[in-house]
């Protein structure tokens, strides 16, 4: 293709007055080069908010700064550079060579294209320094090295787009400009650059399928961020851009949609993972099933004539939730010894489940072991290792480059399913490779460990229907309302622990969907699953359906209720501190920005927490109350009111406190810096914890005398 000579700006144009001047040279110099270079422009300025604006960008340049100088802060400074590039290289084939299909005004757009695409290609390390730098974090030295480091790397850049024609091109050469359009033989280098750069993107794609949590853990997730961004980029430039408009048709997005959109009929990659075998499990209805763990599992003693049992409800939240969870019932284990023989089940939700599971697949390892009479201590290091581990990356690399992909081929791949990533991640958390995560969820209960463990009841939601579906070793007989995904006919009688963890928490869009196969009203029928939490987020309304069930006078229930919110108001306790840092009952002042379109979607998720919220005081209440049992609640605002208070004041401190502990997102990756808040006030039994204790403490000690009620702390 010959390009058209470029035209001469117009006498008109010349006499417009100043405001359509200003007008034609943002119209042709600005808007149009920036939709011509729409995929340039989304990367670009998405990567530049995230990284400056967004909860979870800057929670990953926190966790950066933590690691230092660790071979993913290196794969990090690749990416942005490979980024970088791309984003030049591919705003430069669109803009400097005249496309049938998009006629830009060559004079009039000048200036775009001359200087937006080293805009795109400074923009993501020059936004990622200035987030480095703005950042509060215990690894301040840290972040202000890789701050420095990305605005070098984006000075360099800048300097090499605008001094690479003096080095690179011929002194003959010069005196045509960047403004001429290019020869054919230049456009051919950037074609063949652009290809091996998606070329790069493929093979890193394929590399992910065949090392799913390994490789994406050595690059770290923010060099697979860039890294899919890039494919992303030169994709859309290159082929669903560039291709289709320089054969004279419109840009190829659309086609691309519409073939994702009619794929999707055939390609659902994300099926429940299960087991082609699993080990029978004979469940009893709850009355029965307590009544045999009883058995296994003798009271130690009495409280006014009545056997303690401890019930827990642990809340969601992503891998805050899980480590919380996971460490409160190792802590416990370890400061009480009669702890472990009295925990007859736990209820949980999303993260809090992935925690449950994890604590119990770690106490099956070691009666495997024959080390029943490990100490508490042993449990919780080993809990908190497993949940140390980064499970972010392996979800975003299989978000990002395999199940991206897949969503653009008719036929379903399960090795490309981004939940498969995230599974195999749990399950490799803990050392052996033959751990009870990797087996199915009725192995953990088989071979005479049926009551020797505490029941699960992992909760999670329908998608068409709104209702509770629970997984658990207690059969769900007559429980309100609620499916059972362990009864005759569900596809996941066989499913894994770690994918019956996963189900209960496939929150929004990090973890898809999950299908499996079902009885319906006419027959077998698909269902799909989400995060439970959509349902009701703290485990709670699923407790009560079991206490009811177990109806037993001599039963004294104890509740734990394990909450992951660091700003959540207190059921039992009063924290003015942390209730001074979030929102009170009324919410934060109500945002006008597209009030009209946003304000359904905030009232839908806000409602959910406040349904949990009441579902905690309901049953609080009611074991209380009604049933004369005792509340425990171990709130992970306990460790923000902990950690406030060492600040003694000091803004600096407080404000590192409030973006680490209070605003984390609920990804699958926790900083070291909270991890390590966790740890000291749990061991510490910092911020009203130790009370918790001993109040627990008490009532499994036979002394109720020295329990102080839920209603009087």
């Amino acid at each position: 293709m010959s390009p058209s000579a470029p035209e001469t700006t117009s006498a008109a144009d010349a006499s417009l007055p100043p405001l359509l001047a200003l007008w034609n040279f943002i119209w042709n110099s600005i808007v149009r080069v920036l939709w011509l270079c729409g995929y340039a422009t989304v990367t670009a300025v998405g990567a530049a908010v995230l990284f400056t604006q967004v909860g979870q960008g800057q929670d990953l340049l926190r966790l950066s700064a933590e690691y230092g100088f660790a071979w993913s802060n290196l794969f990090f400074l690749l990416s942005a550079l490979f980024l970088s590039l791309g984003l030049w290289y591919s705003a430069r084939l669109l803009l400097t060579h005249t496309l049938d299909g998009d006629q830009l005004r060559w004079q009039r757009s000048r200036f775009g294209r001359t200087w937006l695409p080293r805009v795109y290609g400074t923009l993501v390390p020059l936004a990622i320094g200035i987030g480095f730098l703005r950042l509060e974090t215990s690894a301040q030295t840290g972040a202000w090295v890789l701050g420095a480091l990305f605005l070098l790397l984006a000075a360099g850049l800048w300097w090499f787009y605008y001094k690479r024609r003096d080095w690179f091109v011929k002194a003959t050469e010069r005196t045509r400009g960047l403004t001429e359009p290019g020869e054919a033989h230049d456009r051919r280098l950037m074609l063949i650059i652009l290809s091996l750069g998606q070329l790069t993107v493929f093979i890193l794609l394929a590399a992910f399928v065949v090392w799913p949590v390994s490789l994406p853990q050595t690059l770290g997730t923010p060099a697979i961020l860039l890294s899919g961004l890039a494919g992303i980029a030169l994709f859309g430039s290159l082929v669903l851009t560039y291709a289709f408009l320089v054969n004279g048709l419109p840009a190829g997005t659309a086609l691309a949609l519409i073939l994702a959109a009619g794929f999707g009929f055939f390609n659902d990659n994300h099926w429940i993972r299960v087991a082609d075998q699993a080990p029978a499990l004979q469940r009893l209805a709850a009355a029965a099933h307590y009544q045999a763990w009883r058995e296994v599992n003798p009271a130690p003693r009495q409280i006014d004539g009545r056997d303690p049992v401890i019930l827990v409800a642990a809340a969601g939240g992503g891998i805050r939730a899980a480590y919380w969870t996971a460490s409160t019932l190792a802590t416990l284990e370890a400061k009480i010894p009669t702890f472990s023989q009295s925990l007859f089940a736990i209820s949980s939700v999303s993260g809090g489940s992935v925690g449950a599971a994890m604590y119990t697949a770690v106490k099956r390892q070691q009666l495997e072991n024959r080390a029943a009479l490990v100490d508490g201590e042993t449990t919780l290091s080993t809990v908190q290792q497993a949940l140390s581990h980064d499970f972010l990356s392996p979800v975003a690399a299989g978000m990002l480059f395999p199940d991206l992909v897949q969503r653009f081929i008719p036929y379903p791949f399960p090795a490309a399913d981004r939940q498969r990533f995230l599974e195999l991640g749990f399950e490799q958390a803990l050392a052996d490779a033959d751990n009870p995560l990797t087996r199915p969820f009725t192995a953990l209960y088989a071979d005479g460990y049926k009551f020797r463990l505490p029941g699960l009841l992992l909760n999670t939601t329908i998608v068409d229907s709104g209702r509770r579906a629970v997984i658990s070793n207690i059969a769900l007989t007559n429980f309100t309302d609620t499916l059972d995904l362990l009864d005759d006919g569900f596809q996941t009688r066989t499913i894994r622990l770690s994918a019956a963890a996963g189900a209960s928490a496939r929150f929004t869009y990090v973890s898809p969907a999950g299908s499996l196969i079902g009885p319906g009203a006419e027959g077998d029928q698909k269902i799909r699953l989400v995060d439970g939490g959509y349902f009701e987020n703290s485990g709670a309304t699923t407790t009560v359906d079991l206490l009811e069930l177990i109806n037993d006078e001599t039963l004294y229930p104890i509740l734990i209720l394990i909450r992951n919110d660091p700003q959540a108001p207190a059921v039992c306790q009063r924290r003015p501190e942390v209730t001074s840092v979030g929102p009170g009952p009324e919410g934060p002042p109500a945002s006008d920005f597209l009030s009209e379109v946003a304000s359904p979607v905030r009232a839908l998720l806000n409602a959910r927490t406040a349904r949990g919220r009441l579902a905690e005081v309901s049953t609080a209440k009611l074991v209380e109350g009604d049933m004369r049992g005792a509340v425990i609640e171990v709130s992970l605002a306990a460790v923000v009111e902990a950690e406030l208070a060492r600040t003694q004041g000091d803004p600096a401190a407080r404000g590192r406190i409030e973006q680490s502990l209070v605003e984390p997102p609920l990804g699958w990756s926790l900083s070291q810096a909270v991890r390590q808040s966790m740890d000291r006030v749990m061991a510490e039994g910092g911020g009203g914890l130790q009370d918790e204790f001993d109040n627990l403490t008490a009532i499994l000690d036979g002394r109720p005398a020295d329990y102080r009620p839920c209603n009087a702390r």
